[in-house]
């Protein structure tokens, strides 16, 4: 975590160095710089999965989620450019199966300003309680 990151405030108030248990960070490219300040200012102690739709591989960038897991999600299949958000749903989906099942699950997902209306409704119903930013 970098010492300017500590700072770094979550749509709730706190402060995404407090965060425990598993994050999630969903979105397009168009996001990577608010993914990137987020992912910096998390404690090393999180599980971070950042799953990023892009459209075409030159989309794809850097991102250092320590030793969190980085998906880029190409919506381009056989040529065809996929609807945006149907490959960050599947992701989400497979995430929540994961983390958000259990006796007492910590996990919170942050998603894109521009991610669709339903995958944000999609990613509540989800979750156990609503942790979604």
């Amino acid at each position: 975590m970098t010492p300017d990151a500590t700072s770094l405030r979550r749509p709730d108030g706190g402060r995404w160095c407090d965060l425990e248990g598993a994050v999630f960070l969903g979105g397009d490219a168009r996001n990577l710089g608010e993914m990137r300040r987020i992912a910096a200012a998390l404690s090393p102690e999180t599980h971070l999965t950042v799953a990023v739709e892009v459209c075409g591989w030159e989309q794809v960038g850097l991102l250092d989620a320590g030793d969190g897991r980085v998906s880029w999600l190409d919506r381009t299949i056989d040529g065809t450019l996929r609807p945006r958000g149907e490959r960050l749903a599947a992701a989400i989906h497979a995430w929540c199966a994961e983390w958000a099942c259990g006796d007492d699950p910590v996990c919170t997902v942050w998603l894109g300003a521009r991610t669709p209306t339903r995958i944000v409704r999609m990613t509540q119903a989800l979750l156990p309680e609503a942790r979604v930013s």
